[in-house]
């Protein structure tokens, strides 16, 4: 390792130490070190705190969405849809980005109950009259969305972690950056005040 590198990583490490307050500056006023402690806690909640809590709401996320993806398993049904009519081979809404072009078409189908209904249904382009199709129903007969199946869960909560994180950290910085400010504030009014004070000192006029 070459002496630049050695000199860069030693000024980078006094740079971080200085900016977090641990260098022991004898001019840091009472202003300084609150700022400099406030920034070590918010890079200490950052580091230890946002993890566990993103962890946290993570493993409450998956519990509930589990929870709800086995309750919609248990409540609704997938039964087939008969078509009652043909499907055009071709739609004029295309997709270019899939393979398999669908459309909705009418079909029949019969709930657990023995009730019969019917609807418009998501089947492939140019399907025929009679053809079977699986969808999902509930407990009255309608259709309605899958169940939450093991990728959509981890979605869920991925998104859930992502959005803990992020808005912890936002949180924190600004109450950093409000902190900040005030300190700013404070010691602005105490310059002003040093310098009624020791100003004509330098240049001979009065206040």
């Amino acid at each position: 390792m070459s002496d630049a590198t050695v000199r860069a990583a030693g000024t980078r490490w006094a740079r971080c130490v200085r900016w977090l307050g641990l260098d022991r500056n004898p001019l840091r006023r009472p202003a300084d070190r609150i700022e400099a402690a406030v920034r070590l806690a918010t890079a200490m909640l950052i580091l230890v705190a946002v993890p566990i809590a993103a962890l946290a709401a993570g493993q409450r996320a998956d519990h509930m969405f589990l929870r709800d993806a086995q309750a919609r398993q248990a409540a609704d049904h997938q039964v087939s849809a008969v078509l009652t009519e043909d499907v055009p081979a071709s739609s004029t809404a295309t997709d270019p980005y899939v393979t398999v072009q669908t459309t909705w078409a009418p079909a029949r189908w019969t709930a657990p109950d023995g009730s019969a209904h019917s609807g418009q249904v998501l089947v492939p382009a140019g399907a025929s009259k009679g053809t079977k199709t699986p969808i999902w129903i509930n407990a009255s007969g309608v259709i309605t969305d899958p169940p939450a199946g093991h990728l959509d869960v981890v979605a869920e909560v991925s998104v859930t972690v992502v959005v803990t994180s992020l808005g912890l950290i936002i949180v924190l910085l600004s109450g950093l950056g409000l902190t900040r400010r005030a300190l700013d504030r404070r010691r602005l009014s105490a310059w002003e005040a040093e310098w009624r004070a020791v100003g004509p000192l330098w240049t001979g006029r009065r206040t």
